[in-house]
């Protein structure tokens, strides 16, 4: 009797092992998956990098799960999948943690844009209702663009649209700098007065006044206008994410890029930290330091000073 009910207990326990190898962890799976999604809308727009490494996860994810199934029952591990399972959620976790940053970031950037673009405004019509009527018509489209572009800033930073609300300040700015610009121009002409320095300076013209190294390499002596280069640059060890910038070179003689240098971006909130005196706003600047050993490079724009250090020795 005891014989006959051996073969039948070994077929329970072999069942019973395949029944238990077999089952995958699926609640785990789904609710990394889901989690993924959960963020996908904004992590599309505010963190596409950290998106793309959730998406991976997932997918690496779903391909051990696949590999699992395609194996003898007794032979399944779902270690792998459960652990690649956590990988995904905190994969997640950090693309939420970049969509708040860069949401911060924009915010940020996008209301101080539209207080300055609010400022230029404010200038500009005491300066136009200084200006002949005939003069002052040539300006007005402009001024109503600058207002249409500030209005629909605000409203985008109302829906928290961060996205839409950085383009449209920006866009705000930028107008509002082309009316500074101009209005700068007609009085000009006006006075007779040459004023170069300061339409330069609104529109990123600097002179470097001897032989620079930007990074290493070199940059001769000359005009030259500043201009923040697409995309910024991936944080390192303790960074924060924007805290630094490509700016780039612009030679007045050709329009080429002669050069480009990794500038430290520091919020208007913060720049007192590291000048105590006049801060350039909205303009670029040049000053030495130390005696000549360094010409530091500013160019402001949008609430934010990019700051470039640059040796007048070679490396």
């Amino acid at each position: 009797m005891r014989r006959n009910l051996f073969p039948l207990i070994l077929v329970v326990v072999a069942m019973s092992l395949i029944v238990g190898c077999a089952q995958a962890p699926t609640e785990a799976v789904e609710a990394a998956r889901a989690r993924v999604a959960s963020v996908g809308a904004e992590g599309a727009v505010y963190a596409a990098d950290e998106y793309g490494e959730a998406q991976a996860a997932v997918g690496r994810m779903d391909a051990e799960v696949a590999s699992q199934a395609e194996r003898f029952a007794l032979t399944r591990s779902y270690d792998r999948t459960i652990e690649l399972a956590g990988l995904t959620e905190t994969a997640a976790d950090e693309v939420e943690r970049a969509i708040d940053a860069e949401k911060q970031r924009l915010r940020t950037q996008a209301t101080q844009m539209v207080a300055d673009a609010e400022s230029a405004l404010t200038d500009a019509r005491q300066a136009l209702a200084e200006l002949p009527e005939d003069e002052a018509s040539s300006l007005l489209n402009d001024v109503a663009g600058v207002e249409a572009s500030v209005a629909a800033a605000n409203e985008a930073l109302g829906r928290d649209d961060l996205s839409d609300a950085y383009r449209e300040a920006e866009a705000a700015l930028q107008a509002a700098n082309r009316v500074t610009a101009s209005l700068v121009a007609m009085r000009t002409e006006t006075e007779e007065t040459p004023e170069p320095d300061v339409l330069r300076a609104v529109r990123g013209g600097i002179d470097i006044p001897r032989m620079v190294y930007l990074d290493g390499e070199p940059l001769a002596a000359g005009a030259y206008t500043l201009r923040l280069a697409d995309g910024g640059v991936p944080p390192v060890g303790g960074e924060t994410p924007g805290s630094t910038r490509w700016v780039e070179f612009v030679s007045d003689s050709d329009g080429s890029v002669a050069g480009r240098g990794l500038a430290a971006a520091i919020p208007d909130s913060e720049i007192g930290e590291v000048a105590k005196s006049w801060v350039p706003r909205n303009q670029a600047y040049v000053d030495e330091l130390l005696g000549g050993d360094y010409v530091r490079v500013w160019l402001n724009r949008g609430g934010v000073s990019y700051l470039v250090h640059a040796t007048t020795s070679a490396p």
